[in-house]
């Protein structure tokens, strides 16, 4: 977080009360320290999709399935559908739960196992992505999905500024040096990429936005 808890605070009491299905998953993930986006950036991630009225939305790294469902919400106004992926079969059995009790089970399709061996057998293009999975692995991510995204789309990617670690000159421990290190090389690479529009926002925990050229 870049700014003081208060203000984190404050900006949650303007998206207005979340529907009890959400705060009971933020609840059930603070309490066993899952890791899932905050309601601002579930909230962002729906607004996107709604405006790019994105079709085919790709996510990378469910948990529970808060995010998945906050994409899924939009994508079924949009006419589209959500993929996500995820290697750990207990939560993504528990995010096909939370999915159901949503009313979204027609809207998503969620595959098991390592996304960087499923990302590799897709054959559809993905109009909107998200990525929201082990962070000393996004560079992997990137040059995989990228074949993956449509000229126009989106590619979004939580946690890029890591507990605001990746800016030089931070302090952390030594074990972190290597995701740390990733995470400067991924935002490098992402942004010097002239096939990208991209931009970073610091709210939540780093939220990086880039839009492929339509070439």
């Amino acid at each position: 977080m870049f700014y003081p808890f208060e203000m984190e605070q404050y900006l949650e009491t303007l998206l207005g009360e979340r529907d009890p299905l959400l705060r009971e998953m933020e609840e059930q993930a603070l309490r066993e320290t899952i890791p899932v986006v905050t309601p601002m950036v579930g909230n962002f991630l729906n607004l996107l999709v709604h405006m790019s009225k994105a079709q085919a939305v790709l996510e990378v790294g469910t948990a529970i399935g808060y995010s998945t469902i906050w994409l899924a919400r939009a994508a079924k106004e949009t006419g589209g559908h959500v993929t996500t992926i995820d290697m750990n079969k207990d939560r993504l059995f528990r995010a096909q739960e939370y999915i159901k009790r949503a009313e979204l089970t027609n809207h998503v399709t969620a595959l098991e196992g390592d996304a960087r061996k499923i990302l590799k057998t897709l054959d559809s293009m993905f109009d909107f992505v998200f990525i929201d999975a082990a962070k000393g692995e996004y560079l992997e991510y990137l040059n995989l999905i990228y074949p993956l995204i449509s000229p126009g789309g989106l590619l979004v990617v939580d946690n890029v500024l890591f507990r605001g670690w990746v800016v030089p000159g931070s302090s952390f421990a030594s074990k972190y040096d290597r995701m740390v290190g990733g995470l400067r090389q991924f935002l490098q690479e992402l942004s010097s990429n002239s096939d990208f529009s991209t931009t970073v926002l610091p709210f939540g925990d780093g939220v990086s936005v880039s839009r492929r050229i339509d070439t």
